[in-house]
Formats: structure tokens, C-alpha cells, sequence
């Protein structure tokens, strides 16, 4: 069976704005303190069109309306028309001349700012991540003030192809996945929903969203139908009775969700979230204590009886370690410290 193509949503709009303004706030950002107002003005004005509950197209040309809409002023709004007319915003293309845009994602990087981007295009010339790469390896940024050696292999992790073709920074993905969340969050006979997998883990990039939901087993086929009919999603990877994979407009990013009964909130919070290794050692756990671990719960062996799973607490407190802050769980040592910390 053909994977289904949602073809022209009403929302399309919504979302290609949102994309586009997201990345005008980038280019003001990256132009200095003079432009900070309106990299605030274009990034709020982004948020709104990515949660507007209507259409943008609905509002034609008045521009009068637009901008009586809360963050969209006149100017914004004279844009939004624009691009309703032509596909293209002018200043939004002349901006793209005056930034290195392919370096702007890594300013969002916690230790990344404007004022590094900025220092390592004026100081090093380069425009583009290959160039800043290549400048990295012939050792280049050695000599640029301010470079310590942690900033370098910071930049040289973010830099490697597979991340550049398939990672965004944590706070552009966490604002995308709240905005998939609030929706999900709209449908019927959802229970809860939270935000899983490396966003959960706070990671510095991102290579997709994961999001748990709760609902009773009898609407869980209902959800994902509706899930996969949002407007931010252009294709339907796949789709049963209790997951689904998405990709979003206007990016790579992949969205997978798996919808739950609340018993099995917590398991499938912890699953989820990773990370892998962490999950393994407290598998492994399990095993020693004839104990079967997985995305459901933690059961015994021999009889099935389920041991825990409605709460991550409840996890941790069965195998006598003290809860594990995701960001935490890197598969190390923090499950021994946590046992030890156990008066």
C-alpha cells in the first residue's frame, strides 16, 4: 500500500511562514543587539502562526485583521501578504545575502551565540558549515581568541555530516515538538501527552521527536488517524493500531508517537526517553532478579505478574534506586550513585 501524501492542508501556509520567520529572527540575531527587536518580534510572530487555531489564508489581504492578531504587526502582516501572493518574502531574500544562513542553526546551541558566529565568519571567512569544518581541521580556530578546546569539539561533534544532514538544535526541535504536542493535546480522548527521547534528555541536538501519549486502548486507533491528519505533517511514514511516524513540512524531522494505557504511562515514558544504555544496565537489572523489562512494564518471569510501569517512580523504587533525571540517564555510573545515595 502507498504511503499517504497530504497533499495542500489549509495549515501549509501557517507552517511555511512560521519556518520563515523563525529564520528572519535567526538573521537579526546574528546582525547584532541594534536588531534584537525585531529577531523578538519575528520569532514571536512565528510562534503565533504555528499555533493559530485558523488558516492564515483565511484572512485574504487585510491586512487591518492581521494585524490586530497579538504578535503580528502591520509590517509582519504586509509580509504575510506577500508571501500569500508571491511564495517569497523581499526582505526576508535580502536578508539571506548579509548572513552566513548556514551556520545560523548553531547559534541556537547552548555556548553557541550570534557573537561566536559572527567572530568565526569575520575572522575565518567562511560562510558555510564545510568551510567552518575544514578551517576546524587545518587548525584554524586554534588561534582565534576565545576558542577553547571544548568550544572547538563542540563545533567538530555538530559539524559531522550525518548531524548536519539529520540534527537540529535542542531549542528550535523543543519549540517544534511543543507545538506537535499542543496539538495532539486538542484531540479527543487524549489523556496526557509529554515530550520523550533525546528533546526529554535535553541533548544538545536532535535527531527526532518522541511523544507518549495516554488514552483508553478503545481510542487509541482514533487518535492516530487524527494524529496523522495535523497540518504540520506533509507524509505519513507509518501508522497502526497504538504508533505512528510522521515527517513535518518544511523539514527533515521525523515525529514518531505511541499512544498508551495510563498503566503503562511510566514504562513507556522511560522506554522512550533513553537513553539506550541507561535502559540496557536496568534491563540487564532485571534479568539477575528473573524479571522481564520492556516498553509495557516490569514483570516476573515465571508467573507475569506485573511488578511496575504506571509511573517512572515506580521503576526506580522496585529496583531500589532513588528516580534519574533524563538528562541523567547517559548510561554510566548514575544508577550506582543512586543506589548509593539510598539511606
Amino acid at each position: 500500500m502507498a504511503v499517504p501524501v497530504l497533499k495542500d492542508p489549509p495549515f501549509r501556509h501557517n507552517a511555511e511562514l512560521a519556518c520563515i520567520f523563525h529564520k528572519m529572527a535567526a538573521c537579526y540575531a546574528y546582525l547584532g543587539k541594534a536588531e534584537r527587536f525585531r529577531a523578538r518580534a519575528y520569532a514571536d510572530a512565528g510562534k503565533v502562526l504555528a499555533n493559530m487555531s485558523e488558516p492564515v489564508d483565511a484572512f485574504g489581504d487585510d491586512i487591518k485583521a492581521l494585524d490586530k492578531l497579538k504578535g503580528i504587526g502591520e509590517s509582519i502582516a504586509q509580509k504575510i501578504v506577500e508571501y500569500e501572493h508571491s511564495g517569497k518574502i523581499a526582505a526576508f531574500e535580502k536578508l539571506k545575502r548579509k548572513v552566513p544562513q548556514d551556520l545560523l542553526e548553531l547559534m541556537e546551541v547552548e555556548g553557541i551565540g550570534p557573537a561566536t558566529i559572527r567572530m568565526l565568519h569575520d575572522e575565518l571567512k567562511v560562510n558555510t558549515r564545510t568551510e567552518l569544518a575544514k578551517a576546524i581541521a587545518q587548525g584554524k580556530l586554534n588561534k582565534v581568541k576565545g576558542f577553547a578546546a571544548k568550544k572547538i569539539e563542540k563545533l567538530e561533534e555538530l559539524l559531522k555530516p550525518d548531524k548536519e544532514k539529520k540534527r537540529i538544535p535542542l531549542k528550535e526541535a523543543l519549540a517544534l515538538a511543543t507545538s506537535i504536542l499542543n496539538e495532539i493535546k486538542k484531540i479527543p480522548a487524549v489523556e496526557k501527552a509529554e515530550i520523550a527521547g533525546s528533546i526529554r534528555r535535553k541533548k544538545e541536538t536532535i535527531g527526532d521527536i518522541d511523544i507518549i501519549i495516554v488514552a483508553k486502548k478503545k481510542d487509541h486507533r482514533r487518535i492516530i488517524d487524527q494524529f496523522i491528519k495535523l497540518p504540520l505533517v506533509e507524509k505519513v511514514l507509518a501508522a497502526g493500531e497504538t504508533k505512528a511516524s510522521v515527517q513535518l513540512y518544511n523539514s527533515y524531522m521525523q515525529v514518531d508517537i505511541r499512544v498508551v494505557e495510563a498503566s503503562q504511562y511510566g514504562s513507556a515514558l522511560f522506554y522512550f526517553t533513553g537513553s539506550k544504555e541507561h535502559n540496557i544496565k536496568l534491563r540487564l537489572n532485571a534479568k539477575q532478579k528473573n524479571w522481564k523489562m520492556n516498553e509495557y512494564g516490569v514483570f516476573e518471569n515465571k508467573t507475569g505478574k506485573r511488578l511496575a510501569g504506571e509511573t517512572e517512580q515506580s521503576i526506580y523504587d522496585l529496583f531500589g534506586y532513588r528516580y534519574i533525571p533524563p538528562e541523567k540517564r547517559i548510561g554510566g555510573d548514575e544508577l550506582e550513585k543512586a543506589k548509593r545515595a539510598i539511606k
